[in-house]
């Protein structure tokens, strides 16, 4: 399940850790030049995002920020937006879910971004 939105694709979250760790929480997918923009959560509760250049003059290249909760929310709510102007409810929903456990966890520490 996902949407297009250009030339990007928007991605489901994953919904489990991978073998180093990492959760894909948002992903946007190029097909022409190939690349990838993926907002990840590590398994410690940190965030970042990475983009990978797979074609085209830069093709190899990973360009790695970690970015705090405030922004990770930003995201989310970006994601949310999308997927509702895009007539794509489901996906909606599942990148609420993902905002409100951010959001809970966030109280639950005292509000840290």
């Amino acid at each position: 399940m996902g949407v297009w939105a250009g030339a990007w694709l928007h991605d489901e979250p994953d919904r489990k850790f991978d073998s180093q760790g990492n959760r894909a929480i948002v992903k946007h997918l190029c097909f022409g030049p190939a690349e990838t923009q993926i907002w990840y959560e590590t398994a410690d509760g940190q965030y970042f995002c990475e983009l990978h250049v797979i074609e085209g003059i830069q093709a190899g290249d990973r360009f790695v920020d970690f970015i705090g909760k405030s922004k990770m929310l930003e995201v989310l709510e970006s994601e949310i937006a999308l997927c509702e102007t895009c007539n794509a409810p489901e996906l909606a929903v599942l990148f609420q879910a993902e905002k409100e456990k951010l959001t809970h966890c966030a109280e639950s520490e005292g509000g840290g971004t």
